[in-house]
C-alpha cells in the first residue's frame, strides 16, 4: 500500500473550537502535526458559510462570554455578556492567528476514512491518490453532522425540515409552524417564529426548567460558578437549585408549560428567559408529543390535533463518526466506550477531543482534554512511567465517568455535568505533574514505552 509517510506527525481531524484547541496544544508542547479540516475556514458549527455550520440569525452563545472564551486568550470585554454567532467565529479565528496556528490548517481536506494499521493511522483525504500515515489520530470534527429525525405514523403533506437548515426567520413567516423539542435551537426558533409566523407551536415531550439567562442582574452561569465553589453532595445540590428554580422562575403551570418530573440536574438545561413569557401571553401553543400525521393535520396524544404547514425537528442529532469504524468506539447503545470521552481503553493511538456535551463551555473542556491527550504522548515518546500509569486508568474505558445521572434520553448519551468533568481532568493533569507542561524533547513520537509494547501489540491485532 503507498502510504504517505508521517511517522512523526499526529492527525487532528476539525479545526472548529475543538480541533482549535488541540491545535494549539499540540503546538506549545512541541508535537508534531497536521490539522484537516473538510471546509475552507475554520469554526464548525459557528461558521455560516460552510455546510458545517449549523448557526442560524439569532444564535448567540447560551453561556455568558466571562465563563466561555478558553482560558488563556478569553473573549474580548467589549464583546456583549452572550455574543452572537458571528462575534463566536471572529473571536475562534481571532485565537487561532494569536497562538500562531492557521499555517497548520489544511483546508479543503476532508477526511474520507481512518483505518488502523501497524504502528499508526491510514488516513485517506478526498482528491488524493494514496492514503497518509499518521502515528495517532485526534477526531474533533463535532458531533452535529447527521440529523436525528423522529419515525412518527401517517404522511405529512406540508413541509418538515431539521433545525440544522434553519437559517433565518424569513422560513417561518405567515407560516402554521410546529417545532418538535424543548432544547436551545428549538426555544430559539419557536421565540423567531411568535413575532413572524401565522402561528407557532412547541410539541414537548416531556417538562422542561427554562434557566433564564440573566438572575439578579448578572449571568446566570457566574452565579452557578460561585455556588459550584460550595462543597456539597450533588442530591442536595440538585434539590437546591430545583428550588432555587421554582422561587426564582415560578412553576411552568403558570406559563400554559407541563411541569417537569425530575429535578433539574437531571436534564441538560434549556437558556432561555423569553419562551415562558411568550407561553404565558398565549402567543405560543403548548403541545405533548406527535402521535401520527394525516395529510396536513398533526395528532398528539392527548388527542387534540392541529393543521400546520411547517414541522421543523429540532431533536438533536444522531452520534455518528462518517469516516471510522463506529464499532471501535461506540457501544450498542451509541454510548461511547472511551476513557473521559477523550481515551481510547485499548489502543493508545486513538483520541477524541469535543465529543462531550456539558452544562458549561465545551470549549474550556475541550483545551483540558488537548491538555491530558498531550501529556500522555509526551509521556509516551518520553518512557515517562505517568505513560503506565495512564494506560491503567484508560483500560476502564467509560465507566468510570464522573458527571451524575440522567434521564434516560439520546440526548444525554453524551453528557457531563460540567463542574465534575473539569475537576477530574484537572487532577489528572496534576498527576501527570511535570509531564503535564514538558515539550516534546526528541520531537519523535517514539511509539509506547517498552513495558507496554506486548499489551499495545495485542490490542491492535484485536
Amino acid at each position: 500500500m503507498d502510504i504517505k509517510n508521517n511517522p512523526d506527525k499526529v492527525c487532528i481531524i476539525g479545526a472548529g473550537s475543538s480541533g482549535l484547541a488541540a491545535a494549539k496544544t499540540f503546538k506549545e508542547r512541541g508535537i508534531p502535526f497536521d490539522c484537516l479540516e473538510r471546509e475552507h475556514d475554520l469554526g464548525g458549527l459557528w461558521n455560516e458559510a460552510t455546510d458545517t455550520g449549523v448557526v442560524y440569525d439569532t444564535t448567540y452563545l447560551v453561556s455568558s462570554r466571562k465563563y466561555t472564551g478558553f482560558d488563556d486568550y478569553p473573549i474580548p470585554e467589549e464583546y456583549p455578556t452572550y455574543p452572537s454567532h458571528r462575534e463566536t467565529l471572529a473571536y475562534l479565528r481571532a485565537y487561532a492567528m494569536n497562538f500562531g496556528i492557521l499555517d497548520h490548517i489544511e483546508f479543503n481536506a476532508r477526511v474520507e476514512r481512518a483505518d488502523r494499521v501497524k504502528d499508526g493511522w491510514s488516513v485517506q483525504v478526498a482528491g488524493e491518490d494514496a492514503p497518509r500515515f499518521y502515528r495517532a489520530l485526534v477526531i474533533a470534527n463535532g458531533h452535529h453532522h447527521v440529523p436525528r429525525m423522529p419515525e412518527i405514523p401517517g404522511t405529512f403533506t406540508g413541509e418538515i425540515m431539521h433545525s440544522r437548515d434553519y437559517r433565518s426567520i424569513k422560513q417561518l413567516a405567515d407560516k402554521r409552524v410546529l417545532v418538535v423539542g424543548s432544547g436551545n435551537s428549538a426555544c430559539d426558533i419557536v421565540v423567531d417564529a411568535a413575532s413572524v409566523a401565522q402561528r407557532i407551536y412547541i410539541s414537548m415531550r416531556r417538562g422542561t426548567y427554562f434557566v433564564p439567562k440573566f438572575i439578579f442582574g448578572r449571568p446566570m452561569d457566574g452565579i452557578i460558578n460561585f455556588c459550584e465553589k460550595i462543597p456539597m453532595p450533588r442530591w442536595l445540590r440538585n434539590r437546591l437549585y430545583t428550588h432555587w428554580h421554582k422561587l426564582m422562575v415560578g412553576k411552568n403551570a403558570r406559563y400554559n408549560l407541563p411541569e417537569p418530573e425530575h429535578r433539574i440536574m437531571d436534564t441538560h438545561p434549556t437558556m432561555n428567559t423569553v419562551l415562558p413569557q411568550l407561553c404565558g401571553h398565549g402567543r405560543i401553543g403548548v403541545k405533548p408529543a406527535i402521535s401520527e400525521f394525516a395529510g396536513n393535520k398533526i395528532r398528539f396524544e392527548d388527542e387534540s390535533e392541529l393543521e400546520a404547514d411547517l414541522v421543523i425537528y429540532a431533536t438533536g442529532y444522531e452520534i455518528a463518526i462518517p469516516f471510522i469504524d463506529n464499532g471501535l468506539i461506540f457501544a450498542p447503545d451509541k454510548r461511547p466506550l472511551l476513557y473521559l470521552n477523550v481515551f481510547h481503553p485499548e489502543h493508545d493511538d486513538l483520541f477524541f477531543v469535543g465529543l462531550i456535551q456539558a452544562n458549561g463551555s465545551i470549549w474550556r473542556l475541550a483545551d483540558y482534554q488537548s491538555q491530558l491527550v498531550a501529556s500522555y504522548l509526551v509521556a509516551q515518546a518520553e518512557r515517562h512511567e505517568r505513560a503506565a500509569w495512564f494506560n491503567k486508568l484508560k483500560a476502564k474505558g467509560h465507566a468510570s465517568m464522573e458527571g451524575g445521572s440522567y434521564i434516560a434520553s439520546e440526548r444525554h448519551r453524551l453528557e457531563a455535568n460540567y463542574f465534575a468533568y473539569r475537576r477530574q481532568l484537572r487532577r489528572h493533569l496534576r498527576r501527570f505533574g511535570p509531564m503535564a507542561k514538558a515539550m516534546l524533547r526528541s520531537g519523535r513520537l517514539t511509539g509506547t514505552p517498552s513495558h507496554l509494547q506486548a499489551s499495545a501489540s495485542a490490542s491492535r491485532t484485536s
